[in-house]
C-alpha cells in the first residue's frame, strides 16, 4: 500500500510551512514594524500561513473529507474534559522543567525580557485578543497541521506511536529556541497520546488551548501565579494529577465506542483515483 505521507514528506511539510511563516512574517514586518513585539500579530500571521498550508494539503487530496484528512471526529465529552484538565495540570511541570534549564543555560536578559513582554497586555482589548490568539487560534491551527494533517496522513502506513513521535519531534524543533524544546516535547508527547487514543483532533486542541491559556493567566497575574506554581508541592501534585489524567484518558478511550470508531478511521488507505477513459 502506498502511504498517504511518508516520514520524509512530513518533515518536508513541517519545514516548508515554518519557512513560509518566517518569510511572510519578515514581509509583514516591513509594513508593520511592531510585529516582532506583538504576539497577537505574530499569531495572526501564523494562522494565515497554517490555514493556507492545510488548504493546500487538502487540495492535493481530492475526494477526502475533513474527517478523513484532519480527524474532525467526535470524541467522548468526558474525554474532552479530561484533556482540558490535563492541559492545565501540565503547565507547572513544563514550567519547572524550563526554569531548571534556564538555571543551567539562561537566556540573555534582553531576550528573556522581550519574550516576557509579549504576554503583557496593553489594555483590555489587547488582553482579550491575547487570550483568544494564545488560547484558541494558535493551538487550533498548530493541531490542525501536526496532529490533524500530518499525523492522520502518516497513519496510512505507520503505527500511532510512530506518527506521534514524528509529529511531536517536528512540532518541537520548529520552535526556534532549543532551551524550550524539552517542555515543548513533553507537551507534544501528551498531544500525540491524546490523538492516538481518541482518534480525534479535538481533545488535543482543548489540551493545547488550556496549556497555552494558563501562560496568559499567569502573565496577567503579574508574576504571583509564577511564584505559586514553582513551589515543589505544586509541581509534585501537578505531576501526580497529570499521570492520573493520562491513565483516565487511556481507560476511557479504550472502552468508548465513539473513540473506537474514530481510531478505526486512522490507518485507512486513501481512496484510489477513479479511472478515466
Amino acid at each position: 500500500m502506498k502511504p498517504d505521507l511518508t516520514h520524509g514528506q512530513a518533515v518536508g511539510w513541517a519545514l516548508s510551512v515554518t519557512l513560509a511563516f518566517l518569510i511572510v512574517a519578515q514581509n509583514v514586518a516591513l509594513v508593520v514594524p511592531n510585529l516582532a513585539h506583538d504576539l497577537v500579530l505574530q499569531v495572526g500571521v501564523e494562522v494565515v500561513v497554517y490555514l493556507t498550508a492545510c488548504a493546500l494539503f487538502s487540495a492535493r487530496r481530492p475526494g477526502r473529507t475533513f474527517e478523513d484528512l484532519f480527524a474532525f471526529r467526535r470524541a467522548p465529552a468526558l474525554l474532552l474534559l479530561l484533556a482540558f484538565a490535563l492541559g492545565l495540570a501540565l503547565r507547572a511541570p513544563a514550567d519547572f522543567m524550563e526554569t531548571a534549564i534556564q538555571k543551567v543555560a539562561p537566556l540573555p536578559q534582553p531576550v528573556h525580557d522581550e519574550l516576557s513582554a509579549l504576554l503583557v497586555p496593553r489594555g483590555v482589548v489587547h488582553a482579550v485578543a491575547l487570550a483568544l490568539v494564545v488560547g484558541l487560534c494558535g493551538p487550533f491551527v498548530e493541531e490542525l497541521l501536526y496532529r490533524g494533517a500530518l499525523f492522520t496522513a502518516l497513519r496510512g502506513a505507520a503505527g500511532a506511536g510512530s506518527a506521534a513521535v514524528t509529529t511531536g519531534i517536528l512540532f518541537t524543533i520548529v520552535h526556534p529556541e532549543p532551551r524550550f524544546w524539552p517542555p515543548v516535547f513533553l507537551l507534544a508527547g501528551c498531544l500525540g497520546f491524546l490523538r492516538a487514543t481518541s482518534g480525534s483532533l479535538w481533545p488535543g486542541v482543548l489540551m493545547h488551548g488550556a496549556f497555552n491559556g494558563t501562560a496568559v493567566v499567569m502573565a496577567f497575574s503579574g508574576g504571583k501565579a509564577d511564584a505559586f506554581e514553582q513551589k515543589p508541592i505544586v509541581v509534585g501534585v501537578s505531576i501526580l494529577i497529570s499521570v492520573v489524567l493520562i491513565g483516565l484518558v487511556a481507560y476511557l478511550a479504550r472502552g468508548s465506542a465513539i473513540a473506537e470508531r474514530a481510531r478505526s478511521l486512522d490507518g485507512q488507505p486513501a481512496p484510489a483515483p477513479e479511472a478515466t477513459s
